[in-house]
C-alpha cells in the first residue's frame, strides 16, 4: 500500500517497482481490491496497485531470494527490498522479519544515494542524505595525496584517505530526478 502510495516518487527517480508475493493471482486480485476499496491506514485511503505483483506460489523465487526466512516462516516471504540496478545487478538489499514494517524513507534515501554515487563518482557515509557531505576515492598517488591535504579549494581532508566535499543537495535532485 505504502509502495503504491508513493510510486510517483519512485518514479520521479527512475526507479520502477515489482512486487512479488507468494500468494496466488485471484488472492493478489482481492488483496488489490480491498487495499483499494476498504484500507485506510496513516492517511492513506483508496490507493490502487499499478506496479506489477508476481505470483510466486511455489515459492521458487522467494527461496532463491532468500526470502523465506529460518525460523520466522515456511510458508510466508519476508519483506526485502531489491535494488536492481539498469544493468541487472542487485546493488543492495534490506530484509525485514514478518512482524517489521518497512522505513520507506530509508529506502528512498538508499536510492538516491546509490544513484548519487553512481551520477558523481562518490561515496556516500552513513545517515547521509541528500546536501550532507560525500566522500571521495582516496588519492591513488603520493603525489594527489600530498595536493588534496595541502589544497584550500572545495575539499576537507582529515588524513590523506579520508576527504569530503559538499554536493548540493538542489544540484543533486536536479540531476537525479530530471526526465
Amino acid at each position: 500500500m505504502t509502495f503504491a502510495h508513493l510510486e510517483k516518487k519512485f518514479l520521479k527517480a527512475h526507479c520502477k517497482l515489482v512486487g512479488l508475493s507468494i500468494d496466488g493471482l485471484y488472492s493478489h486480485i482481492a488483496w488489490l481490491r480491498t487495499i483499494k476499496e476498504k484500507i485506510e491506514f496513516n492517511g492513506m485511503k483508496n490507493i490502487e496497485v499499478t506496479f506489477p505483483l508476481i505470483e510466486d506460489i511455489t515459492m521458487e523465487v522467494a527461496e532463491k531470494y532468500g526470502m523465506i526466512q529460518p525460523g520466522e516462516s515456511k510458508t510466508q516471504a519476508v519483506r526485502a527490498v531489491f535494488f536492481i540496478d539498469p544493468k541487472g545487478m542487485i546493488r543492495a538489499i534490506i530484509y525485514y522479519p514478518l512482524s517489521l514494517g518497512r522505513n520507506f524513507d530509508e529506502i528512498y534515501r538508499a536510492l538516491i544515494a546509490m544513484q548519487t554515487s553512481d551520477k558523481f563518482s562518490v561515496a556516500t557515509p552513513a545517515d547521509w542524505n541528500p546536501g550532507d557531505d560525500v566522500i571521495i576515492s582516496p588519492a591513488a598517488s603520493y603525489g594527489v595525496a600530498e595536493e588534496r591535504m595541502t589544497a584550500t579549494d572545495d575539499l576537507k581532508c582529515e588524513d590523506w584517505f579520508f576527504c569530503t566535499k559538499k554536493l548540493d543537495k538542489e544540484m543533486i535532485l536536479s540531476e537525479l530526478l530530471k526526465n
